[in-house]
């Protein structure tokens, strides 16, 4: 599995995926069955915050809760993770979340906006255009489809669409 990357359609807004991460998502979302589960993304962003890096994908919280169509991320133990990650790992921090959604419709939900507009407008997250990554269900033995979205503070959320170089899909295999 390679780095997914992709643009926004305005041009201003990138996602890099580290092929570490694609792997990882796949794996969770393996292990997860037919329940939805997430967690959070953390990474970096470039200078001018127009790239979003993301270099790792977070296991659920501990004190998360799912079903066959819903998931609640969270928060156990993340103050304390992203706070080693932001020391010890050049300075990486929250970028966003990622859900996986056990069926062929990998719609983001309002109550997914929502929040990720919650997200933009809290201090403490201090991420102004969190991302958000939603991951169906493998295709046969093939693509596991992903759909990434950008949710800048103030404006509306845009969806990043894979570069050729991702594949030209939505992959994550």
């Amino acid at each position: 599995m390679k780095e997914w990357l992709g643009w926004a359609a305005d041009g201003a807004h990138s996602c890099r995926i580290a092929a570490s991460v694609v792997r990882s998502l796949d794996r969770m979302c393996r292990d997860a069955g037919d329940l939805e589960t997430g967690g959070v993304l953390v990474g970096r962003y470039a200078e001018d915050a127009m790239v979003a890096y993301v270099t790792e994908a977070t296991p659920p919280p501990a004190d998360s809760q799912r079903g066959r169509t819903w998931f609640a991320r969270g928060v156990r133990g993340l103050r304390e993770l992203l706070a080693i990650r932001w020391r010890a790992r050049d300075r990486i921090h929250y970028v966003g979340e990622w859900h996986f959604h056990p069926t062929d419709a990998i719609e983001p939900s309002a109550v997914d906006f929502a929040q990720m507009k919650t997200i933009a407008l809290a201090g403490e997250y201090r991420c102004a255009e969190p991302i958000l990554v939603i991951v169906g269900r493998r295709i046969g033995r093939g693509i596991r489809p992903m759909r990434v979205f950008v949710c800048p503070r103030g404006e509306p959320s845009k969806e990043v669409l894979p570069t050729p170089a991702a594949g030209g899909v939505r992959p994550l295999a």
